[in-house]
């Protein structure tokens, strides 16, 4: 039996981002559908498998498999170093499938209503005594900015990522230029610091509206210094991101964490985050 790709319609009228929908066929017929999206978290360089869905009666016989090894030869051809597949949180029959195929757990996305879900976003958070949390100026933005990319690069290579696409990927979670201090005026969200009364750094705080999602905001960075952990400050610049939101008109906030991140991932569900899905990508030449 042969299993092959063949471009289809999109899966619905509306969509805003179409992408590329293909029909799973099976000796020409189809049985079922995959999309490939147009855009991904991870940067230009890396093709994301976002929706791969096959007939009930035709489970179990590695037509998934094949279609998803056919997708990641279309990836291949258009370019792509790296290939991405968004499972839904409890599908554990895929995160199966992409175990065996080599993708490599990589985040969760977590997402959390601000409006009508998070009644504490309708104010901005108070720090406790001693401490201040306000607006970047301009140099605590450059300098954090900087510094986060630094990290978050290092964090990628460590987990086995190239250097390019690693920076590929820190461009599109942070951003290729800083915005302007105190954040784009338009958005009302501001980047945020915590620091003591001495001045010192004590945590940071980056969220903006999502590029891809109307109506959703995104953490691009949140960081508590390693001294400053487990004094709860960061559910302090949690629930600030949730206000920023708020304030912008925002309904929504998403999270990523990379890695299994236990102690982020505990506080984020303690205050009504929820994983939505994992992420899982590899290397393909």
């Amino acid at each position: 039996m042969t299993t092959t790709l063949r471009p289809a319609p999109p899966a619905h009228h509306a969509d805003p981002d179409p992408g590329d929908w293909y029909a799973v066929c099976a000796n020409g017929r189809p049985i079922g559908r995959l999309h490939l999206a147009t855009y991904g978290t991870w940067g230009p360089g890396t093709g994301w498998i976002d929706h791969v869905e096959i007939l009930a009666s035709r489970r179990r016989r590695g037509h998934a498999c094949v279609a998803l090894l056919a997708a990641e030869e279309i990836l291949r051809g258009r370019g792509c170093g790296r290939v991405a597949v968004e499972v839904p949180e409890g599908n554990l029959a895929g995160l199966r499938l992409a175990a065996t195929l080599g993708y490599v757990f990589d985040s969760r996305y977590l997402l959390a209503r601000v409006r009508g879900g998070l009644g504490a976003a309708r104010t901005l958070p108070k720090p406790p005594p001693g401490l201040t949390l306000a607006p970047m100026s301009a140099d605590e933005h450059a300098a954090y900015t900087a510094g986060a990319r630094a990290r978050y690069t290092a964090d990628l290579t460590a987990a086995g990522w190239q250097p390019r696409h690693a920076d590929l990927r820190t461009a599109a979670r942070l951003g290729s230029e800083e915005p302007p201090a105190g954040g784009p005026a338009d958005t009302g969200m501001p980047a945020y610091a915590l620091t003591d009364s001495g001045g010192s750094l004590l945590g940071t705080l980056w969220a903006a509206p999502s590029p891809g999602i109307p109506g959703r905001a995104e953490i691009r960075a949140l960081d508590v210094a390693p001294e400053a952990q487990g004094r709860g400050h960061g559910r302090l610049l949690l629930r600030t991101a949730e206000h920023l939101a708020y304030r912008a008109g925002l309904g929504e906030l998403g999270l990523e964490l990379l890695g299994p991140a236990p102690g982020p991932r505990h506080l984020a569900a303690a205050l009504g985050y929820r994983t939505q899905s994992r992420q899982l990508g590899k290397a393909i030449l």
